[in-house]
């Protein structure tokens, strides 16, 4: 698995990856990616009367075939401190107290996030605090802030601290003139994120939090490529377990949600990682993950290999994040 290329060239790659994709899917997916770009000669494209110019050079790609299934070296997230000052009708935490609940889109009318019991709503109460997700950096030396993932919908990205069952998911912050949360950098605590590798973005490179090991980490790589659509499919009774979570690479940090029912296309596997299977997939059709989304999942959330879905009518209007 290479690394991938710097801005400039990934724009344009993304670019490619968006025109061809979604050509080949109104076109019943007949246009492969990768032997599309194979056969570039004259470094020019042109897809629905759509033309960008590139190198041949410019246009690899990813793990077997497909940008933005990454090493965990171009994956280096942080977490700014936001609080809970208003909460949501009928919701309450663990305490009995009111709050604000976690939720698998960016929407009142997502799916709560559950705790780890699979059942209780994952809600954080007034007064408590939740880690809001920055953008994605490539920098695998020191840890520059990437800034803020952008909001969606009045809500934003990030997970619990605290008393909360610290899951992943989107958190309402201002919704139809109500400020449920705001950002609170004076906040004593910390908040280091899910991942090893994840920081805290006031503290950068001196970070405290306990399990901290500087940005970047294991560049993963040995994926098998074979392509197929799937479902993702209930397995168990807990559908907030961390298989159904997208994430930038294997056993990295998570990014949008998937939920039973939702048609993906997988690339490529990795048989086991610290002993579980992953799959290096592109959103079709999904409730709360926005089409042409990619990254890894873990393998036993798909399903067996189906017909090529049909155009997707529930596709959830949101962006996917750089």
């Amino acid at each position: 698995m290479k690394k991938e290329k710097k801005s400039g060239e990934k724009s344009l790659i993304h670019q490619v990856d968006n025109l061809v994709e979604k050509a080949s899917v109104q076109v019943a997916h007949k246009i492969h990616r990768r032997s599309f770009l194979g056969r570039l000669t004259s470094g020019v494209i042109v897809v629905g009367g759509t033309s960008l110019m590139l190198k041949p050079t410019q246009a690899q790609a990813g793990a077997c075939g497909i940008t933005e299934c990454r090493g965990t070296y171009d994956v280096n997230i942080c977490y700014t401190p936001w609080k809970v000052v208003t909460a949501e009708p009928g919701m309450y935490g663990i305490n009995g107290l009111p709050g604000i609940a976690l939720r698998k889109g960016p929407s009142f009318s997502a799916p709560v996030v559950t705790r780890s019991d699979g059942v209780t709503p994952n809600v954080l109460e007034v007064g408590h605090h939740f880690g809001r997700q920055s953008n994605r950096g490539g920098s695998s030396t020191g840890c520059p802030d990437p800034g803020p993932r952008l909001s969606q919908n009045g809500f934003v990205w990030g997970y619990g601290t605290g008393i909360s069952s610290p899951r992943n998911g989107w958190w309402p912050y201002s919704v139809n003139g109500v400020t449920y949360a705001v950002g609170d950098s004076s906040w004593t605590g910390w908040t280091c994120g899910p991942g090893p590798a994840d920081w805290d973005c006031r503290y950068g490179g001196k970070s405290n939090c306990p399990s901290y090991n500087g940005c970047g980490g294991n560049f993963v790589s040995g994926e098998t490529c074979s392509t197929s659509f799937r479902p993702i499919i209930t397995v168990g009774t807990d559908i907030s377990e961390e298989k159904y979570l997208l994430r930038y690479a294997v056993e990295s940090t998570p990014f949008a949600w998937l939920i039973p029912g939702d048609k993906i296309k997988r690339y490529g596997y990795m048989s086991s990682f610290k002993g579980e299977g992953w799959s290096c997939i592109r959103v079709i059709c999904a409730k709360w993950a926005p089409y042409d989304c990619r990254g890894w999942v873990k393998s036993n959330a798909l399903g067996d290999p189906i017909a090529t879905p049909d155009v997707c009518s529930a596709q959830v209007s949101i962006a996917c994040p750089s």
